[in-house]
């Protein structure tokens, strides 16, 4: 039997590496597209934030979409402006509810809406985007950066990412509420936004 031997030279591992992340690097390109639409329906803008040490998980359930814009050739020149209806809070039980809607938590009867305004969109590498802008939650705004991803689905892309702030940065609990050793200063924000062509 004749058997073809095989000479592992430097150059042959070099093209063997080459290929995988040629073929790596083709398995999470995303294909050129550029999504203006966000389908508020279906998009979903979730929160986590701690309460007597125990983790809790809230939601908003009306989220605004002022302007979307985000190209997969030049996400440099994306852009976003959207608004969150605080009233439509969910944070796991009605009681809380009825508590953030008061003017030491969220003070709805004076701000019913938090906003966030991109400033910078900066792509890092495959489908991994992080955007920086300004974040407006009861009269106070703060320059924050979220890291997300782009996956795409037929004509839709998902946009999937999270922020992280501290509540007393925007006045949430205030008077005695300031303290945090009941609820925690740190909240998570995750997004998760369709948007179409």
């Amino acid at each position: 039997m004749n058997i073809r031997q095989v000479t592992f030279t430097p150059s042959f591992f070099r093209r063997v590496a080459a290929g995988l992340v040629i073929g790596l690097g083709m398995s999470v390109a995303v294909q050129a597209a550029e999504y203006t639409r966000v389908n508020t329906q279906d998009s979903r803008i979730d929160f986590v934030y701690s309460q007597m040490k125990v983790k809790m998980n809230g939601r908003f359930s009306e989220l605004r979409v002022n302007r979307f814009q985000f190209d997969t050739d030049k996400p440099e020149a994306a852009e976003v402006a959207l608004e969150i209806v605080l009233g439509s809070v969910d944070a796991g039980y009605g009681e809380a509810n009825k508590e953030l809607g008061k003017a030491e938590w969220l003070n709805l009867a004076a701000h019913p809406l938090a906003s966030f305004e991109s400033s910078k969109v900066e792509a890092l590498g495959g489908n991994r985007y992080q955007v920086t802008g300004t974040l407006s939650i009861k009269g106070n705004a703060k320059e924050v950066t979220a890291p997300f991803t782009l996956k795409q689905d037929g004509d839709t892309g998902v946009f999937e990412g999270e922020l992280s702030f501290q509540r007393s940065d925007f006045s949430i609990g205030e008077g005695a509420w300031k303290d945090t050793s009941i609820v925690a200063n740190d909240i998570q924000v995750n997004f998760h936004l369709l948007a179409n062509r």
